[in-house]
């Protein structure tokens, strides 16, 4: 009955809305962290992505270079 008196009064309340309170702040905290590496990773593989094409590009001009070097012999 005691119980039931005080949650009534709102001392139950305060309470718990000190707990609700702390942990929407750890939450928030750990959300932080979340965007922070969220934005690592998506700026590393923005690098990736730039690496990729670079290396893309050099596979790509090594048969062109044989095939006009190949042909500058033939003349």
């Amino acid at each position: 009955m005691e119980d039931s008196i005080n949650l009534n009064r709102g001392d139950g309340w305060t309470q718990y809305s000190k707990l609700v309170l702390t942990k929407l702040e750890d939450h928030e905290d750990i959300l932080k962290d979340i965007n922070k590496e969220l934005t690592n990773v998506r700026v590393e593989i923005g690098m990736l992505k730039v690496k990729s094409g670079v290396w893309g590009l050099i596979g790509g001009l090594i048969p062109v270079a044989i095939a006009l070097i190949l042909n500058l012999f033939k003349n």
